[in-house]
């Protein structure tokens, strides 16, 4: 009987980090632009600052449910790490952009100029050269966690080409 509990147990724990790397794995895939080879490498570090929030809240997530004991904790850890120094500069670009607005431009109009900004205006942002720093050290950490990632969910989501693109 306590042999079925310990296996009930196991089985919903890798059940809970199959989900949590899932999150991960696809919050990557849609809100990640640093492997994006047409992408303008200025507009990457702009969005990449937008969208660490949300990257950030994923790998916290996937950290709690993996406990310290597990193989991928120290690889999670350091790209959490990395993601929280960008979310650092969230705020000023938020303010950043809201400067550089029209004054009479919508919530809407805003996060869309912070999500998908024009280059120039990104190289012309004061904290310019720390997010670039920070970002190119996001995107190491998280191509080097993709593959385990891909490994634990059983799909690999990092070719984000567009069927009939190639």
């Amino acid at each position: 009987m306590r042999w079925t509990m310990k296996r009930r147990r196991t089985r919903m724990y890798e059940e809970q980090v199959r989900a949590a790397a899932w999150r991960v794995h696809l919050t990557l895939a849609t809100r990640t632009t640093c492997s994006a080879g047409s992408a303008e490498p200025d507009s990457v570090v702009g969005a990449t600052v937008e969208h660490s929030i949300h990257i950030e809240e994923a790998l916290s997530g996937l950290l709690n449910v993996l406990g310290p004991n597990h193989p991928l904790t120290v690889l999670i850890f350091e790209a959490n790490r990395a993601c929280v120094d960008v979310c650092l500069l969230h705020e000023s670009w938020a303010t950043y952009c809201a400067e550089q607005a029209p004054p009479d431009a919508s919530e809407t109009v805003l996060a869309l100029d912070r999500e998908f900004p024009d280059p120039a205006r990104v190289r012309a942002w004061n904290r310019y050269s720390t997010a670039r720093h920070r970002t190119d050290a996001l995107a190491e950490r998280l191509a080097a966690l993709e593959p385990h990632l891909a490994a634990v969910t059983g799909r690999d989501l990092s070719d984000r080409l567009l069927p009939g693109a190639a």
